[in-house]
């Protein structure tokens, strides 16, 4: 694997693990390990900038959506925090602090210490006083709109106080405290539903109940921590009535402080006496001679003016029992330890991932092996180490199934990996089918988990193309007898089906899963075709015209990061007959793999050469840059974080920056004010229309 491919495969990890933890709420892996994964990836655009990807998650929040609420925008993204373990890196990190205060001649520096909530994130919005809406956290961009439900929480203002600006955000974090989690898990076992396993999975399920009145029975709370959105950042939150927590009122003078008081077991103890679940602690720049948010600036995925300090990790020791067997939508199979419970960090482990085989070769993992577990903020734990002085000899070794533990077929070994090949194995189509909803692939709502394993259970859904026979008025009637499957459901189901045939071809690419064809490649070919078209002075292009041009090297070299293993990957994945069968019968119900261009003009003549223009954008817009970055993408142009030789043009607004200026110095072709904008790019009207505000103009900042 070059490097080019290692990048992609880690922002493809990197993107599954932020979906587990951010959606699911069931990280797979721990902070750590993600830590590290993040960390290489960073690595690698630092050493190569020209391989970054607009998708990569160093760029964005990605991954991180479900559904159930109405959506609705942020006023600035609600980005996360980079994380540290030592004491050597928070004394590089305030290094690189001081030199950028020292240009803006400041030469002091001042931190505060506040603890790292393990909650839900929450934008609040308040306008002449009262409270307005609150946003969940997604990408950072839109999110889902809950404000009915946290009228429920009791500490939460309804009203402001001593605060006379026409609007003001903040950000929040939803707790459930230990002791209500202990009372909420045991009226669930005697109801016979699986325990929480941590505060922060109930109270983000809670949340997001349909039923704002069993919201208010789960006695949440919320606390605010950061102004997201105003003029008056220096504001003092408690003199606004809001709650908050705080684990000292010190301010630090010196990082050299900062570490004093981290490394103090006493810090650490007070954290665990609290009732609300506190295992890492924030480190903020608070500066007031001048705007620290103004200096420093931040990502698109953190702020460079906070960092989250976490403590060494927590381990624990205990014994595998068992291992179970799971089957993916690819037919892989991982293996799953089932533990002797063991309390870690306030929660019950009983199961641990095991990877994949040669994880457990490397580690010489074995049944009935006493093993070291860690978890340092994660849900779900990771075995750091063999306790092998432990073992008696009777600990056998951990070998792969002879055959499926869905559907018994044979197991076959390809390259290392073991695979179920049964095409009609349920375990298989249950997979298939939720990532065919999801939001990377069709995103079709309304249909979960549990409603997928009962149909399938039932070989009402015996493959993907089945979905779509439950817009059929029979089927219906019959599935009505099942658990959530009412008939406004129904409606709501067969209305997201039918939507679902009008997707563009990368959902559908997307979902196929081809070797080395990932979300950011899905959507450039489908550009790359629509370009096909024009030029062919076509409204559709085929299924046959489309596999024709995505096997033949000489039309898919025009997309310059074809390389040689993408060619041959398309060539094998559509010679296979099952491929085309599944297209075959998706077709049948409507869902075809074919691209349309409905908008030619006489004004859009064909070039003679394909070639997608590269664009950056520089601050700060009244809008999101996303929305923008994404309207944009969709017309076929390829965003670039910095501007750069190869950059086409760049869109500046107000307070640019050294990104403007980096422009101007390239020579680069450069559009910097509304009119002009608009005048060249006519897609982004509708969404200045729509996101721009009448009332007084208000600065947007990201936060932390």
């Amino acid at each position: 694997m070059n490097l080019a491919e290692q990048y992609q495969h880690l922002i493809d990890e990197i993107s599954q693990h932020n979906y587990h933890y951010y959606v699911e709420a069931k990280p797979i892996i721990s902070d750590y390990e993600y830590d590290q994964l993040f960390n290489n990836l960073k690595q690698i655009e630092s050493e190569h900038p020209e391989l970054i990807s607009s998708n990569s998650p160093t760029q964005s929040l990605i991954n991180q959506v479900s559904d159930g609420f109405k959506k609705a925008p942020h006023t600035s993204p609600l980005l996360s925090l980079e994380n540290s373990y030592d004491a050597w890196d928070l004394t590089a990190r305030d290094e690189k602090i001081k030199k950028n205060l020292n240009k803006a001649d400041i030469f002091t520096r001042r931190y505060k210490i506040e603890p790292k909530f393990d909650g839900l994130s929450v934008e609040l919005v308040y306008e002449n006083w009262f409270l307005k809406q609150a946003i969940t956290r997604w990408d950072g961009e839109i999110w889902e709109d809950i404000t009915q439900n946290i009228k429920t929480i009791s500490n939460l203002p309804r009203q402001l106080h001593n605060f006379t600006n026409w609007s003001i955000s903040f950000r929040w974090e939803i707790m459930l405290s230990k002791s209500k989690l202990n009372i909420l898990n045991k009226d669930r076992e005697k109801s016979g539903l699986e325990p929480f396993s941590n505060t922060r999975n109930a109270a983000a399920w809670s949340i997001k109940l349909l039923d704002s009145w069993e919201v208010a029975k789960r006695e949440l709370k919320c606390f605010v921590y950061d102004i997201l959105w105003n003029i008056q950042f220096s504001l003092d939150l408690q003199n606004l009535g809001l709650p908050t927590i705080s684990i000292t009122d010190q301010i630090f003078d010196s990082i050299e402080s900062v570490i004093k008081f981290c490394l103090d077991e006493k810090t650490k103890k007070q954290l665990e006496s609290y009732d609300y679940d506190f295992d890492w602690l924030v480190i903020k720049l608070v500066n007031t001679e001048k705007n620290e948010r103004e200096i420093l600036w931040e990502t698109n995925h953190h702020p460079r003016r906070a960092i989250a300090y976490k403590f060494p990790a927590q381990q624990a020791s205990t014994q595998i029992l068992s291992i179970d067997f799971q089957v993916g939508r690819s037919g892989i199979i991982t293996p799953v330890a089932n533990l002797q419970p063991v309390e870690l960090s306030g929660a019950t482990i009983s199961r641990v991932s095991l990877h994949n085989f040669d994880f457990i070769a490397e580690k010489d993992i074995r049944f009935n092996d006493w093993v070291w577990i860690q978890r340092s903020g994660e849900v779900i734990p990771y075995i750091t180490w063999v306790i092998k002085d432990k073992r008696t000899g009777e600990e056998d070794p951990i070998s792969a199934p002879l055959f499926c533990p869905s559907c018994q077929w044979p197991i076959v070994n390809i390259d290392g990996h073991f695979y179920c090949e049964n095409p009609s194995c349920k375990a298989q189509i249950i997979e298939k089918i939720l990532y065919f909803v999801s939001r990377d692939a069709m995103n079709i709502v309304w249909i979960w988990e549990s409603m997928v394993e009962t149909l399938v259970s039932q070989w009402i859904l015996t493959n993907i193309s089945d979905l779509y026979k439950l817009e059929r008025p029979e089927l219906q009637v019959l599935i009505k007898k099942f658990p959530w499957f009412d008939e406004k459901k129904l409606s709501w189901i067969s209305q997201e089906l039918k939507k679902s045939k009008e997707n563009p071809l990368w959902r559908l690419i997307n979902w196929l899963w081809i070797p080395g064809i990932w979300t950011k490649i899905a959507k450039d070919i489908d550009h790359f075709l629509i370009e096909k078209a024009k030029k062919s002075w076509k409204t559709t292009l085929s299924r046959l015209e489309i596999i024709s041009i995505l096997t033949n090297p000489e039309e898919i070299r025009q997309l310059w990061w074809i390389w040689d293993k993408i060619q041959l990957s398309f060539q094998t994945f559509f010679d296979n007959t099952k491929v085309i069968e599944v297209l075959d019968k998706l077709e049948e119900n409507g869902v075809s793999f074919s691209c349309r261009w409905d908008n030619i003009t006489s004004s859009e003549l064909p070039d003679n050469n394909y070639k997608q223009l590269r664009f950056s954008i520089t601050w700060c817009f009244p809008i999101s840059r996303n929305l923008i970055k994404e309207a944009l993408e969709q017309q076929g142009y390829i965003f670039t974080d910095k501007p750069a030789k190869n950059v086409d043009f760049v869109l500046i607004w107000t307070d640019a920056g050294s990104k403007a200026d980096l422009a101007k110095k390239l020579w680069l072709k450069i559009y910097e004010d509304r009119d002009k904008i608009l005048t060249n790019f006519p897609v982004l009207q509708n969404i200045f229309n729509s996101q721009t505000k009448s009332e007084p103009t208000i600065q947007q900042w990201s936060l932390f």
